[in-house]
């Protein structure tokens, strides 16, 4: 019990409490550092008085190359931005939920269990974020909303959570056929769509598609294509509007791609913002309150240029080269798992990673949320291997038994 009370502890600080407006903001910052606090304080006692790990960890050097380029970028932050050791751990916080991934492994919490948790959140985030889309302009959430596209587009922590859930609910309707699945996938198509992201709608388009081609619990394809199709009708007469606009921006951003502000500003952090060479191999560090915190607000201001519509990109600028070997490692690793059906959502979540990897909002050092997702998942993995592994000798022993 203590166990799961602490992984939802820590989920729940990542999230910072879905910035609930009756939660003040002082406190909300508090929350997410309390989760590091949680992690780091869990680990030390189980080190201390839990049992001797013996199982294989396939991310721990990755992760752990990930962590050492975030100390070096701090040493970027103070030589080429004039900014404090202190103001960099604290803007950086984000990063420490990386150690979930250990900390995870001292408790050996069941995957089933980490499914179902999954779920839930994305259950708890498909509620809050339909009933903000309609008590706008009342707020339940201090997150940045705004009209764009013809929908209200929300950018609530936690749609990670129902994009995993979407590839579970997808493979337990064709492994069950039950109908509570069909109102589970028709009801996150409809909040993608609301979230008025290109590349959300699409990446999930796509990897739905492949999702078909491999899924071994697919009997018939044409049912697929089939109840895609009736589900896309009726979602796109209702989203008509929003989807349009998409279609236009898109159509639009084709034919300017010179002057696309993402293009104009991955040129700007890659070139003119650093300041000295060595910044393209350890970074310029995470910004914190300090004078380079106010540049970054003023470049976003004056010229709409975002680090965090760079994906691995705005990450490589901050955190340096071996945080992006890193993250390829991960990206690798997971990938090339060899898994059951029914954990295939792990890869998906990874292959969307990819699809938007330098025009997502930065799956790997961008927020906590993200960060102990993606931890999590790669524990999935670990566990499953591991206890195959274990099986072997046990098969071994039964074919050579007469």
């Amino acid at each position: 019990m203590l166990k799961k009370f602490i992984l939802i502890s820590a989920i729940l600080c990542s999230l910072e409490l879905y910035t609930l407006v009756f939660i003040p903001d002082m406190l909300i910052k508090v929350f997410e550092m309390a989760g590091v606090g949680i992690i780091l304080f869990f680990m030390l006692v189980y080190f201390v008085y839990g049992e001797e790990q013996s199982e294989k960890k396939r991310f721990a050097l990755p992760i752990s190359m990930i962590l050492i380029a975030v100390l070096f970028s701090m040493l970027g932050a103070y030589v080429f931005q004039d900014q404090a050791f202190s103001a960099t751990a604290i803007g950086q916080r984000v990063l420490y939920y990386y150690l979930i991934y250990f900390l995870l492994h001292y408790m050996k919490i069941p995957i089933e269990y980490i499914k179902r948790i999954i779920v839930v959140f994305a259950l708890v985030y498909m509620a809050l974020y339909v009933g903000q889309y309609f008590l706008y302009p009342t707020a339940l959430i201090k997150s940045k909303m705004f009209i764009d596209r013809g929908t209200l587009r929300i950018f609530m922590p936690g749609a990670g959570f129902l994009v995993i859930a979407y590839f579970i609910w997808l493979h337990s309707f064709f492994k069950t056929y039950k109908f509570k699945y069909i109102l589970f996938l028709i009801g996150a198509m409809m909040v993608f769509v609301l979230l008025g992201t290109r590349q959300v709608l699409a990446s999930m388009l796509l990897l739905s598609i492949i999702f078909m081609l491999q899924s071994k619990v697919i009997k018939s394809r044409f049912l697929f294509f089939l109840m895609i199709g009736i589900a896309l009708v009726p979602v796109y007469f209702l989203f008509q509007d929003i989807i349009n606009s998409m279609l236009d921006i898109t159509v639009s951003q084709s034919q300017n791609a010179g002057s696309n502000v993402r293009v104009k500003a991955a040129s700007y952090f890659l070139d003119d913002f650093n300041k000295n060479n060595w910044a393209y191999f350890i970074g310029n560090g995470a910004p914190g309150s300090s004078g380079y915190g106010l540049r970054m607000a003023g470049i976003a201001e004056r010229y709409g240029y975002y680090r965090s519509d760079l994906g691995l990109i705005g990450e490589y600028t901050q955190f340096g080269i071996l945080f992006v070997i890193g993250v390829i490692i991960i990206l690798y690793r997971a990938l090339s798992s060899r898994l059951p059906d029914d954990l295939m959502f792990i890869k998906y979540n990874f292959l969307g990673i990819i699809i938007t990897l330098v025009t997502g909002g930065g799956a790997f050092g961008s927020t906590s949320i993200n960060i102990l997702i993606n931890c999590m998942l790669l524990y999935m993995i670990d566990m499953y291997l591991n206890e195959k592994e274990e099986l072997k000798p046990d098969m071994n022993t039964l074919s050579k038994s007469p």
